[in-house]
């Protein structure tokens, strides 16, 4: 779900994201010179988005800000776990039935 009732903005140097994103508020306190209504190449609207809730087999493995339909987003990515990832999931899982049982 992507939240747009926190008004937040993103340094952008080279084209891409950089470090992190500011509220509006503190962007006006460490660049007073900067316009939200008229955004200079150097930062960029961005909207946060929240972590998916993955399945017990996924592998979250993190976030980047990236460029979205012309504002920078946060990106999640989760991926499928390998063959072996499964099977120590699956051990571990056991385990805690087990001793939860006994």
């Amino acid at each position: 779900m992507e939240h747009t009732d926190l008004e937040l903005y993103i340094q952008i140097r080279d084209g891409q994201p950089h470090e992190h994103p500011l509220s509006a508020d503190n962007l006006k306190l460490a660049f007073p010179d900067v316009d939200t209504e008229n955004l200079p190449e150097t930062f960029a609207k961005f909207v946060r988005v929240d972590t998916p809730v993955f399945d017990t087999y996924e592998v979250y493995e993190g976030v980047t800000y990236q460029w979205v339909d012309g504002v920078v987003k946060d990106v999640h990515s989760v991926r499928p776990m390998t063959d072996e990832e499964r099977r120590v999931t699956d051990q571990a899982r056991a385990a805690v039935r087990a001793t939860l049982a006994a």
